[in-house]
């Protein structure tokens, strides 16, 4: 880990954007191994000569030469009062006075101070979206919580109003004028997007602010000094300002200086007397800022006038390349080297889970950023602020072949994505091995209890989805099956650094009562395989932060999809995050259950007769499904994975479970109970209950053993022998591979699959002697669109988003299916409020084929044919 920032260094890593730097010249960079970059970024603008400027070294070596000393406080600058006295001639009107600094965010600080003394209010006023700096009262002043958010900022005194709209500062100012000291604003706001205001706002805002004895700020310091194609952006206007910020550029690349030109009539000398800073005013900053201003003063102003013309250049030809491409840029704005390229959003990307991940979640101008410097060698960067603009900011050195470089390079990318080629805007990032992702939970694995979100809406939701296989990645990114084995491996690794985040927004749903709700598909982006092992406390790490994203969006309930459940232990280790959490577990076993009940009754197999094996029955849903299942069957048998040496306790304690609900709990006389029961409740005279039913199932095992019976409850770990006889299989297994193959299985059997990924193998039954269906799988009452991540019809989806949206549309509060017992009480609950709302088991299907009537009738034939065998066995006997 770095010393320097190590978030930033794992960003930058993350995006391949880590790459050395070790020389710089003029409009280029150059890495350790010699590749040269054209730099189209200039330090946000800070380098308008680009690197390494001659003119300014000169001035440094001439200062060295003559032994000018930098810091001669508190006795005078002569570099630092000859800069002063220019800037007082460059700047509009009667700007005279400079206060000198050190950086931007110095400057805006110095400028709130002063307002604030000289008016004796408070208050300071700024723009939604604006920026000003990342010290407090600069961070305060910028209008974007992102930033703000755990610095106890905005600090009091701050409010903001919509930029580039008069109407809104009007009506601020005529409400609340008498507290406020003064408006800082940008004339083009940079961060914020790259945003222009319409013509003469900055003129009006300055007479508006100025009629109520409002002080206005103008924030020059990224657009200052030849920037736009004027020297200063309000060069042209008819308007001065209170004060002029200016910074970045000022130090012509070479040394930081900010500096704050006010008018004598915005001047307090108790400001003067009171604020100082070491290092301002030094004379060797100021002989760099001197020279900067030679340069962009030469010849009237030459190279500034060149700036407005390439950049009329400039913008003629993303103009074009946005002509060319208007499926990937949205929009193309700015002013000279100042210019935003907006990228389409690309949420409803129906080609691409990793652009629509990459849109929500701020990483697609990242993705493009890293093509271009790593494939097309141009340097360019995202906006923070807006996440699908990028910043073209080119030194203003840069000529006409330079911005045909870089529009070239950008016509590349713009290309690619039109083309839907995401591997090739990928390929880069995994060329090479990814380090693995270590995790950052506590050995105690505690989590932290938070009281419930009162920000929480009702019926919002999120649900956390992750790949179940490698062919998800396929499915939901095409162009990824260019992947060798080993960039599949390292993209696996890749997107783990990402983390979770939203996938996919899921609209208004409306229930058969009416109730709505709406929420959001997120993503944990990981293999099961990766969920596993080493790997399980970094997949939980990612749940956990998945759910505090979702708490702060405003969910009232989070549900777990697949493996997130079974990272968590059936989600224990996600509650008490501040909202109520749902593995969907339950409903999830509902449908398979109700499955089962109805396809055997197309089929003709008497449930409340038939040989019912659960697979997975230690299992939460396994065991919930036995437990259901056994107040239906005529038998059942619970097996579990004969690796592990807990899983006979484990089967024991489940099969104790169904003893007592098969004996105790009241017949539901609407329901047809099975023979499993019957004939325990008969066998109960010989069997010691005693006050401790553990070991219960044993000793009915015994006794109709004794009597040369089968126990109509058993359990084993011998999948083979339990399937010999079975007529219904359910698998629920937390198994990566499939188990059972339908071929290997007597005619006659039907199997419902409700693992994820799936547990039986999908396999051509010869005749249809086996009947294989999905479990788990809902009907809701309206379409469910998931986008690139859609693997059902629109109509179903899975009973774990199921359950959650169900529970949300319900408004139910508490968690639900938490854990490996799940409740037979929560069950039935769950079934009635799935009637009232109108969600239903899904039709019959396999793989996502759907499975037939007449599919279903040649099996039933096999199931006839099955019965009869079995009735003739008995009765040769008899014969014989």
């Amino acid at each position: 880990m770095t010393g320097l920032n190590p978030a930033r260094a794992a960003l930058l890593r993350m995006f391949a954007l880590d790459t050395p730097i070790v020389k710089g010249t003029g409009f280029h960079v150059t890495d350790e191994d010699g590749r040269e970059y054209l730099d189209f970024l200039a330090q946000y603008g800070a380098l308008p000569f680009g690197h390494n400027p001659p003119e300014l070294w000169t001035a440094l070596v001439a200062a060295q030469s003559e032994q000018l000393p930098s810091l001669v406080q508190p006795l005078r600058a002569v570099e630092a009062e000859r800069l002063a006295d220019r800037l007082a001639e460059i700047t509009p009107g009667d700007l005279a006075i400079t206060t000198l600094t050190n950086s931007g965010a110095e400057t805006v600080e110095a400028a709130i101070k002063l307002a604030r003394l000289k008016t004796g209010r408070t208050g300071i006023l700024s723009t939604h979206n604006g920026f000003h700096g990342k010290t407090l009262g600069a961070l305060s002043a910028t209008g974007k919580p992102m930033y703000q958010d755990g610095f106890a900022a905005p600090a009091p005194g701050f409010s903001y109003v919509p930029y580039g709209n008069l109407e809104a500062l009007r009506e601020r100012l005529e409400a609340a004028a008498d507290g406020i000291a003064a408006f800082i604003v940008e004339p083009i706001q940079g961060e914020g997007g790259v945003i222009c205001p319409p013509d003469g706002y900055i003129d009006a805002a300055i007479a508006l602010c100025r009629s109520h004895d409002v002080l206005l700020i103008l924030d020059e310091i990224q657009t200052g000094l030849g920037r736009t194609g004027d020297l200063f952006a309000c060069s042209a206007g008819n308007e001065v300002p209170d004060m002029l910020l200016l910074s970045k550029a000022l130090g012509g690349g070479m040394m930081p200086i900010g500096a704050c030109i006010v008018r004598p009539s915005a001047w307090d000398d108790r400001f003067g007397q009171r604020h100082s800073s070491t290092f301002a005013n030094n004379n060797l900053t100021c002989r760099v800022a001197n020279a900067t201003l030679d340069l962009l003063l030469k010849d009237d102003q030459a190279m500034v006038r060149d700036v407005a013309s390439n950049g009329t250049y400039l913008r003629s030809q993303l103009d074009a390349l946005w002509t060319r491409y208007p499926d990937v840029i949205k929009e193309v704005r700015g002013r000279g080297y100042m210019v935003g390229l907006e990228f389409q959003r690309f949420d409803e990307r129906m080609d691409s889970a990793t652009m629509a991940f990459s849109s929500i979640n701020g990483g697609v101008t990242p993705l493009i950023s890293s093509y271009l410097f790593n494939v097309q060698g141009l340097l360019t960067a995202p906006l923070f602020n807006e996440t699908h603009v990028m910043r073209l900011q080119p030194t203003l050195i840069a000529g006409r072949t330079e911005i045909d470089r870089a529009v070239a390079a950008l016509d590349a990318v713009c290309a690619i994505i039109s083309a839907r080629d995401y591997y090739a805007l990928v390929r880069h990032l995994v060329a090479k091995p990814i380090p693995a992702l270590e995790s950052s939970t506590q050995k105690d694995g505690t989590a932290p209890v938070i009281a419930h979100n009162d920000a929480a809406e009702p019926g919002r939701f999120a649900f956390l989805i992750h790949y179940t296989e490698k062919e998800d990645i396929f499915r939901s990114d095409p162009s990824f099956r260019q992947f060798s084995d080993e960039e599949l491996d390292n993209w696996c690794a890749w997107v783990k650094q990402f983390g979770p985040g939203f996938a996919r927004r899921v609209p208004q749903v409306k229930s058969k009562t009416g109730a709505t709700a709406e929420g959001w598909i997120m993503s944990v982006p990981m293999l099961p395989s990766d969920m596993r092992g080493p790997g399980r406390n970094v997949a939980l790490d990612m749940i956990k932060d998945a759910v505090d994203i979702a708490v702060s969006d405003g969910a009232s309930r989070v549900g777990l999809g697949a493996f997130t459940s079974i990272v968590t232990r059936g989600g224990l280790a996600a509650t008490g995050r501040g909202t109520s959490v749902t593995s969907g577990n339950t409903l999830s076993t509902i449908s398979a259950v109700k499955g089962i009940q109805n396809v055997a009754a197309r089929a003709e197999l008497p449930l409340e007769d038939a040989h019912v094996v659960v697979i997975g029955a230690a299992g939460a849903i396994g065991r919930l499904s036995s437990l259901m299942l056994a107040r239906l069957a005529g038998r059942i048998t619970l097996v579990g994975n004969a690796s592990n040496p807990f899983t006979p306790k484990l089967l024991s304690n489940v099969a104790d479970e169904i003893c007592d609900v098969l004996l105790y709990q009241p017949l539901d006389p609407n329901r047809k109970s099975g023979q499993a029961a019957a004939r325990l409740r008969r066998m109960a005279d010989r069997v010691n209950l005693g006050d401790d039913h553990k070991g219960i199932a044993g000793r009915f095992g015994a006794a109709f053993q004794a009597l040369g019976q089968v126990s109509p409850v058993d359990f084993t770990t011998q999948l083979d022998g339990a399937l010999a006889d079975a007529d219904i299989v359910l698998v629920a297994t937390s198994a990566e591979m499939a188990l059972l193959d339908p071929r290997a299985l007597r005619p006659g059997t039907l199997v419902c699959d409700v693992a994820r990924p799936p547990n039986v193998a999908d396999a051509l039954v010869p005749g249809q002697s086996v009947l294989v269906f999905d479990g788990g799988l809902i009907q809701p009452p309206f379409e469910v669109d998931l986008g690139a991540f859609q693997t059902l019809p629109k109509n179903l989806c899975w009973g774990c988003l199921g359950e959650t949206m169900l529970l949300a549309l319900a408004g139910e509060k508490h968690d639900y299916s938490i854990g490996s017992r799940l409740s037979l009480a929560d069950a039935d609950r769950l079934s009635h409020l799935a009637e009232v709302h109108g969600f239903a088991p899904s039709p019959t299907q396999w793989y996502g084929r759907h499975v037939s009537d007449a599919e279903i009738t040649s099996f039933a034939q096999h199931v006839a044919d099955n019965r009869q065998a079995s009735r003739d066995v008995p009765m040769a006997a008899q014969r014989s």
